[in-house]
């Protein structure tokens, strides 16, 4: 049988760590960027029209520019796939977003949501009852506990962690290695242990 052929859209580190999870299960075509040195360099996302055939994940951590590209794109028949490690513990129904990512030892429960271009990386641990926003990026070894509340475009950064029950907000950044133990609004960053404003 012969495999989907899938682009990837970002051509930095991320986007060359994710190539390794398209190749198990796609035909890899190359990079758009900007700029990129990869020897398998498309165009940029501008010439993404000239490429219907192709799926495309988005590889960049950022999630505001995640979300900027996204938008940009949906004025095009694009096509994202959704990709998750043979090294994971996820269940293909908490996939119901497109463009998702989820990288070597992500442990997710029961009963998650997870939203469109959400990018979960290496070894992150998601509880029961979670539901995560759109475009969201949760780095490595980020702990989200049960019941935890993500909004759209936030950045969980890695080693932190999020206890029970927290209702985060929208473009909200967790700095990395912090411990948030109360609920954080919209468009702020927290930082340290216990995780307090900036």
């Amino acid at each position: 049988m012969m495999k989907r052929s899938l682009a990837i859209i970002g051509g930095g580190g991320l986007g060359r760590e994710i190539r390794n999870l398209v190749e198990r299960d796609y035909e890899f075509v190359g990079f758009f960027d900007n700029k990129t040195l990869e020897s398998e360099y498309l165009g940029s996302i501008y010439d993404i029209s000239n490429h219907p055939d192709h799926e495309y994940l988005i590889a960049i951590g950022d999630p505001g520019l995640k979300r900027t590209i996204a938008e940009r794109l949906s004025q095009y028949p694009v096509k994202f796939a959704n990709i998750s490690s043979k090294h994971t513990v996820i269940q293909p129904n908490h996939l119901r977003g497109s463009g998702i990512i989820a990288c070597d030892g992500v442990i997710a429960t029961v009963d998650i949501q997870i939203g469109n271009h959400v990018l979960l990386n290496l070894n992150t641990t998601i509880g029961h009852d979670v539901v995560i926003g759109d475009y969201c990026s949760i780095m490595p070894g980020a702990n989200i506990s049960g019941g935890v509340t993500l909004g759209h475009t936030t950045l969980i950064g890695s080693g932190a962690v999020i206890l029970q029950g927290i209702n985060i907000g929208s473009n909200v950044i967790v700095g990395a290695g912090a411990v948030v133990t109360k609920d954080v609004p919209d468009k702020t960053t927290v930082v340290g242990v216990p995780a307090k404003p900036v």
